[in-house]
């Protein structure tokens, strides 16, 4: 469910169901680094990570996702906000089966491309780690003893999976949330162990004018590696340029136990792209 910019002003004062899974260190998509910048104010508003085609297509299909598991569990109550009272812990869940109270958190996987995560048999407890933990936040929120997770994934469709509440994870969930809401959030110091994602760590909030010194060591490191990146590029173009030479007037040629290679013509549709701010990060030689 895609959040409002009042919901996102919220979150920074609590530990939500995919933020526990970045602390816990089982979110592919998110670090524990990420979270501190987040909840300490560090980023800018501008929600870029929702914009993406998967995230906005997920939000998109999760209606649908829904719907199909209304179907079986009776009438849902959407889009949540529950507190776990006396801990840093809050859930915005996509819905609450009204009968039971149980929640329901809805995903769509593999909408772009095939997943690389594993998701089980239906009716099991068989999704990915991240998606476990977001449930047991949802759990323990609501105080449920159950969570439903309805998918829809790439290559299978619609699949529900039942999710128990584990004692052990509930707790360790609790631990983890606590102690860094405490050492690294009120404490304002980041996690060790940890590092920010790029796209998180382009969104700092920048100070105007402010220079500070960094590693030259550093430096030199991001060149070297930016140098072995172009002389990579410029290699990879000279042996393309030698394979379409050697396709002469070709569309198409035979590579033997490689199998083929194409050179058709596609057509891109025209649009306009509106106009953005965005920083370039360069290397200004002393002097220069």
């Amino acid at each position: 469910m895609p959040i409002t910019a009042e919901q996102r002003v919220a979150r920074r004062s609590c530990l939500g169901s995919s933020d526990m899974a970045a602390v816990l260190g089982v979110d592919p998509f998110r670090t524990a680094y990420d979270v501190w910048l987040e909840k300490t104010g560090r980023l800018t508003d501008t929600d870029t990570i929702g914009d993406k085609p998967a995230v906005k297509a997920g939000n998109m299909f999760e209606a649908g996702v829904l719907d199909y598991a209304q179907e079986s569990l009776g009438m849902l109550r959407r889009n949540v906000h529950v507190e776990m009272s006396g801990t840093p812990l809050a859930a915005n869940i996509d819905a609450i089966v009204e009968q039971t109270g149980e929640p329901v958190e809805a995903k769509t996987v593999g909408l772009f491309h095939r997943t690389d995560e594993w998701w089980g048999d239906a009716g099991t407890d068989q999704v990915p780690d991240r998606v476990n933990v977001q449930a047991h936040v949802h759990l323990l929120c609501t105080d449920a003893k159950l969570c439903h997770v309805p998918a829809f994934i790439g290559g299978r469709g619609f699949v529900l999976f039942e999710i128990p509440r584990h004692t052990s994870i509930a707790d360790a969930v609790v631990a983890a949330a606590a102690e860094f809401w405490a050492k690294h959030v009120q404490a304002d110091t980041p996690p060790t162990g940890s590092r920010a994602s790029i796209q998180i760590i382009k969104l700092i909030r920048r100070t105007p004018e402010k220079i500070v010194n960094v590693p030259p060591e550093l430096v030199a490191e991001w060149i070297e590696a930016k140098d072995a990146a172009k002389a990579a590029k410029m290699a990879a173009q000279r042996v393309e340029e030698d394979l379409l030479a050697s396709l002469g007037d070709a569309e198409a040629g035979m590579c033997g136990e490689l199998g083929a290679i194409t050179y058709y013509e596609t057509t891109r549709k025209g649009y306009e792209v509106k106009e953005t701010s965005y920083r370039t990060l360069r290397h200004k030689k002393k002097g220069l």
